[in-house]
């Protein structure tokens, strides 16, 4: 089970796609930015500069705190999940393998629920996950038909009752690492950080638009350095908070490796 890993996998076409988006932003806030100087002379912006620049760096510092509080939190909480997920399928590999001591009936009926239930990872709650739709409940059912076979198995001998005390702790654990892949799918950006998070970007903007600069192309660019940063880092929360769907995902290769090994495990 060691070199059943699961990656990271990036879909090109949808990062491609997310930078077009980027780039559209940090042009729409750069024309928008052009027309205000256009509006107002530098001479009448540059009055308030000093004020402007106290506000600014106040601002600055609050939001630079939420953003990289959010970013840490969406990054903490994908690499639980990556953790989580190379949890669940060792617990279930090593359940598969233990029952090896369990008598030939229950051992046949266990490890088929095991194999049963990493096909439907693979094929159904994969895709369910990605698509950021509700899991069938398959899988749950075939992972308590194992654990009551497992619960409910009559040792005879001393082999038989050690095999069945670790297959209990593995069932456990199958369970519990699950139940938290299910709850690591929902997303981790309430709407309510969302809306504060683009709050502070369009003050941290609107902020550079009520500086006057001589050199207004060179502050036009610090606009698009500053809006691009801020679209960037939304990009990142946003694909990390939804770790199995969007651009940056985990893979399920994990499961599909696991699956593979499963006849040749005794």
């Amino acid at each position: 089970m060691a070199a059943a890993l699961t990656r990271t996998l990036l879909d090109v076409p949808e990062a491609l796609v997310e930078l077009l988006i980027i780039g559209a932003v940090v042009a729409v806030f750069v024309a928008l930015h052009a027309v205000v100087q256009r509006r107002f002379k530098t001479e009448v912006l540059r009055r308030h500069n000093d004020v402007a620049g106290y506000l600014f760096s106040a601002v600055g510092v609050l939001y630079a705190v939420l953003l990289g509080f959010s970013v840490v939190v969406v990054w903490q909480k994908y690499d639980a999940t990556v953790a989580n997920v190379q949890a669940e399928i060792d617990a279930a590999g090593d359940l598969y393998h233990v029952v090896d001591g369990f008598a030939l009936a229950d051992r046949a009926k266990i490890r088929s629920d095991l194999a049963q239930y990493a096909q439907t990872v693979i094929g159904v709650e994969w895709p369910a996950m990605e698509r950021d739709q509700n899991v069938p409940d398959t899988g749950t059912t075939l992972l308590d038909d194992a654990t009551y076979r497992v619960d409910d198995a009559l040792p005879t001998n001393l082999r038989q009752v050690n095999a069945q005390q670790a297959a209990i702790a593995n069932a456990q654990r199958l369970l519990d690492a699950r139940r938290q892949r299910l709850i690591y799918a929902a997303p981790a950006v309430p709407v309510i950080l969302w809306f504060a998070l683009i709050a502070g970007a369009l003050a941290m903007v609107a902020f550079c638009y009520i500086f006057g600069v001589e050199n207004r192309p060179a502050q036009l660019l610090m606009t698009a350095i500053l809006v691009g940063l801020i679209a960037i880092l939304f990009a990142v929360i946003y694909e990390f908070a939804t770790p199995f769907s969007g651009s940056v995902t985990i893979s399920s290769e994990g499961w599909s490796y696991l699956a593979q090994r499963l006849p040749e495990i005794r």
